[in-house]
């Protein structure tokens, strides 16, 4: 399937072209869709569904992703037998190289179609020819419109008449490299106990990111024009509070854990795991696009203490500007300690000649009554709170803090509430100002939606 196809190490990556002038302030978005909204290919196989944009009076193809979606009981992503006492399954992304395994190859409701906005176009004239390489009358006309302006484009899926055309139109967005220190992952990792050790990088025209571990991430380069290049990220943390060492990514980490997908496509790629400590089937997908990560986490544990999520930045960070929309007006990351208004941001956003990096903070959760969130930020050379992880400084830390107890998540322990936070990552040009943060804000609150014309 079109998800599971790899490509050779270093393979070209080249940035998806300009956006419509109508999607102009959308470059970094994706469109996704589901097989449910284009039952005209459903059944279909996915390596079959190709897409196209209508410019300047011609078709030009552009690079399309299928990533199939199936219904799994979490213990099998551990190789286990599905718990029957109190099972719980949810909708993943399916992988035959785990033990989530692969789905059927077909295009079903659930699956994800998945484009850049950057690559859409005009509408096609009433009695327009077809493209070559389709079968004749399987295109459907996708609208895609920005719901903040009511702005449209759009795009054309057909299904291939042979093997002529590629899905990726023989472009690439995103290189991302699953690469586990002890060999294959189905017959080398470590379920019950680890840690696993990993060398694993995503590359893109825009960013590299790099991991150590299922939860270990740490490195972040911007590479977008301007850009020095440096890795200005210590760890992105996961602690229950600041300085409670008790559960970190280290911890997550050395415990029971699996991955449910890894998936490297010409559009986004995947990563997906399981396992936080007692938090066994506690999910977090990270999804990445040429410019934008979308880092999802699922909570499923007991009651705990409120975690907090936060970037440890670099020694070379220092010199980068921090600031949220509390706090707009800019203090500079130096491990001098600065007083910042401490209510829970809704974008942050660092900036130096090191690149721009917006974070976009989003939860989502039936928690009642409502988790009190707060800012979490320490700027400290000298005697910063304990650092439970990575280096002894405290260098522009920065994230969402859930400062309060939160109650059961996890549905195999009984009644449980439901969490998932979301930090979407925009990597640009140095000199972004907060209003190209708030409008980020803005996109995410409003994705782009597609509909069949």
């Amino acid at each position: 399937m079109l998800a599971g196809l790899a490509f050779a190490m270093g393979a070209c990556v080249v940035p998806p072209p300009n956006a419509p002038a109508q999607f102009a302030d959308r470059q970094t978005d994706p469109v996704v869709l589901t097989g449910a909204q284009v039952p005209a290919l459903a059944n279909v196989p996915v390596r079959d569904v190709v897409a196209f944009r209508y410019a300047g009076g011609t078709w030009v193809q552009l690079p399309v992703q299928i990533d199939e979606r199936k219904t799994v009981e979490l213990n099998t992503v551990y190789h286990k037998p599905a718990n029957t006492t109190n099972p719980v399954s949810v909708s993943v992304y399916a992988d035959a190289n785990t033990w989530t395994g692969a789905a059927d190859g077909l295009l079903g409701s659930a699956d994800e179609i998945v484009f850049m906005a950057a690559d859409t176009g005009g509408a096609a004239p009433a009695g327009a020819a077809e493209p070559a390489g389709v079968v004749h009358a399987s295109g459907v006309r996708l609208k895609v419109t920005d719901p903040r302006n009511a702005h449209v484009a759009y795009a054309y899926l057909f299904r291939r008449s042979g093997t002529s055309l590629d899905p990726s139109a023989g472009r690439r967005y995103v290189q991302y490299d699953f690469v586990l220190t002890s060999g294959a992952y189905k017959t080398t990792y470590r379920f019950d106990d680890g840690p696993n050790p990993e060398s694993s990088k995503v590359t893109t025209s825009f960013y590299t990111r790099t991991f150590h571990d299922r939860w270990l991430d740490d490195g972040l380069a911007i590479t977008a024009g301007g850009s020095n290049g440096a890795d200005i990220v210590d760890r992105h943390k996961e602690l229950l509070g600041p300085g409670n060492c008790a559960r970190s990514e280290d911890t997550f980490d050395d415990a029971e854990g699996a991955f449910i997908a890894n998936i490297n496509g010409p559009v986004r790629a995947i990563r997906s795991y399981i396992g936080a400590n007692s938090g066994p089937y506690t999910e977090r997908t990270e999804i990445f696009y040429a410019q934008r990560e979308d880092n999802v986490t699922d909570l499923r544990v007991h009651a705990i203490p409120g975690p907090v999520d936060f970037f440890d930045y670099s020694d070379a960070a220092r010199s980068m500007q921090y600031s949220n929309n509390h706090n707009p007006a800019p203090v500079e990351i130096d491990g001098t300690p600065d007083t910042l208004q401490s209510a829970a941001p809704s974008w942050e956003k660092v900036d130096g000649p090191q690149g721009a990096l917006t974070h976009v903070w989003s939860l989502a959760t039936d928690v009642s009554p409502a988790p009190s969130t707060r800012l979490y930020y320490e700027d400290n050379d000298t005697n910063p709170v304990t650092q439970c992880t990575g280096d002894a400084q405290a260098l522009g830390s920065s994230g969402f803090w859930i400062n309060g107890t939160l109650p059961n998540t996890d549905p195999h322990a009984g009644p449980a509430s439901n969490l998932r936070g979301t930090r979407t990552m925009f990597y640009e040009t140095p000199g972004r100002s907060q209003f190209d943060a708030q409008r980020h804000a803005d996109q995410v609150a409003a994705p782009l939606v597609a509909s069949v014309g």
